[in-house]
């Protein structure tokens, strides 16, 4: 028991250190070695128990800051996911019973990326863990995501953690441990040259545009009361108006920088609408909407809006996947019968509706030159936690043939926490994965503009009022991922079905 549970919260720290803020990547490489350990002679119920443990102590070093925005939530996310690393320990053990110790060693990365595929689907799909996010800070091992997605990085770390368990396992094998050691460095040197060699030294273009990205640093709580709504406003428009000083094109606020229901609420629509024509610049902002029914009942959602000078009406988009038990408790449609039991839990969640399509904003751009030239420029706004979801940024991003992605957040709530430094970090993926430049705003940080490599143009620190302006490449490539999808994780968890079935036909090895 104690070698077990040595084995499960070693797993736990060493996969919590390696994700952002720590740049500590490659404790990725080493920590899923203990938790095979400790799969490695454990029956079917053992097995399941210690991976549950395992799961815990890796919940717990990741997720703990949900508890600073629901209690009942984070208790939720901690005791629930790790039935993900029990559905992979069963799986393994039965291939481990039935193929033996040997062969199910090839099998690993298969399954365990397999798995992590699953865990992102559907409403309740959460990918915050995923091992790839470990690997944001080496961008010359990532560039082939424009290929695999985050899920060919996962793959790639769990291959890793293979063979050097296979290089525990027949170390006094000569011939086989040279072997072993040959792989490994392939498993290093490969992506790296390809990486050195796909990133280009610049990535200015023709078509760069100047961008702003304003970070107000508002209390969340402060948002929700009118008395502040006014003092909120002035700070948004100070720091735009400092932005403005630097011949930018386009402005960007963040997720609920306008706190109301801004298409009902005329008296900051006027002034938002006044004051991007005070700048002569096409402003971005996050806000909530709400659709009245037939009914007399209403929906309410949360948007961004594009407002353009000199133009009437807004272009607005509202969120597709919301974070479920926090802004919806999810399935109350299909089962409203168990609506009013499923929110009595009172998880902290908000009662959001899902937005009902997708949306590119076509924004005209006044080119910086003697004539007053414009371009309209394709760009999707993804809210949030939408921007984890790598099957759906590519679908935004293939909607209209976007040429700028812009993320929209508030991650106020997280606190100084690990959390608004992983998200940030997950943009690095997206950028890569669909070869696309990111302009992030967040309420409190971090900020930033991403290239199509991943590398950060600029960033700002968390939790400080800020602008942040920058000339932001506009990249008309397309990447294998974005024309073809999601082949690889598919592919794989395809390819799980072999053994699965070889095993089933099979005795089990003594």
């Amino acid at each position: 028991m104690e070698r077990r549970l040595f084995y499960s919260i070693l797993t736990g720290v060493l996969i919590s250190f390696s994700f952002p803020p720590f740049k500590l990547g490659f404790l990725a490489y080493i920590a899923l070695v203990p938790f095979f350990l400790l799969l490695h002679d454990a029956s079917m119920k053992e097995a399941a128990r210690w991976s549950y443990v395992t799961g815990l102590f890796v919940n717990i070093g990741t997720l703990y800051w949900i508890n600073w925005v629901t209690i009942p939530g984070a208790v939720a996310a901690i005791l629930v996911l790790p039935f993900y690393f029990v559905l992979f320990a069963v799986f393994y053990v039965f291939l481990r019973m039935r193929l033996g110790e040997s062969k199910v060693f090839f099998v690993i990365p298969f399954l365990w990326t397999g798995i992590e595929y699953l865990r992102s689907l559907g409403v309740l799909g959460f990918p915050w863990t995923s091992l790839a996010y470990s690997q944001s800070y080496y961008l010359s091992l990532i560039q082939y995501v424009s290929f695999t997605s985050i899920f060919g990085v996962s793959f790639w770390v769990v291959c890793i953690n293979v063979v050097l368990l296979m290089i525990f396992a027949y170390f006094k094998d000569g011939r086989r441990l040279t072997i072993l050691i040959i792989v490994l460095i392939l498993l290093f040197v490969l992506p790296w040259l390809y990486g050195r060699w796909v990133m280009p030294d610049d990535t200015t273009t023709d078509e760069n545009i100047r961008i702003a990205v304003v970070q107000g640093n508002i209390d969340p709580f402060l948002k929700s009361d009118e008395d502040y709504w006014d003092e909120n406003f002035e700070i948004y428009s100070d720091l735009s108006r400092q932005a403005a000083e630097h011949d930018i094109q386009l402005l960007i606020w963040p997720e609920t920088a306008m706190p109301c229901y801004l298409r009902y609420t005329p008296q900051y629509h006027q002034r938002l609408k006044a004051f991007g024509e005070e700048l002569d610049l096409p402003l971005i902002t996050g806000a909530h909407d709400v659709t009245f029914l037939k009914t007399g009942n209403y929906r309410t959602f949360n948007s961004v809006f594009c407002l353009i000078p000199r133009r009437h009406g807004m272009q607005s988009y509202s969120k597709l996947h919301l974070v479920p038990f926090g802004e919806r408790v999810p399935f109350t449609d299909i089962f409203p019968q168990f609506k009013r039991f499923l929110e009595s839990f009172e998880l902290g969640e908000g009662n959001f509706s899902p937005g009902d399509e997708m949306v590119t904003f076509h924004i005209p751009i006044k080119k910086n030159d003697e004539e007053p030239r414009y371009k309209y420029l394709k760009a999707p706004v993804v809210i949030c936690f939408e921007s984890l979801f790598p099957d759906l940024v590519r679908k935004f991003v293939i909607h209209d043939e976007a040429e700028l992605l812009i993320i929209i957040t508030n991650d106020a709530w997280f606190k100084r926490s690990s959390a608004p430094y992983h998200h940030a970090q997950a943009s690095v993926f997206r950028a890569i994965e669909n070869r696309i430049s990111i302009a992030r705003a967040a309420n409190t940080g971090i900020s930033m503009f991403v290239d199509p490599y991943g590398r950060t143009i600029s960033s700002t620190p968390i939790f400080e009022p800020q602008y942040l302006v920058s000339d932001v490449p506009l990249n008309p490539r397309r990447s294998f991922f974005v024309r073809y999808g999601n082949v690889f994780s598919i592919t794989i968890s395809i390819l799980n079905l072999i053994p699965l079935i070889w095993a089933l036909f099979r005795k089990e090895q003594m």
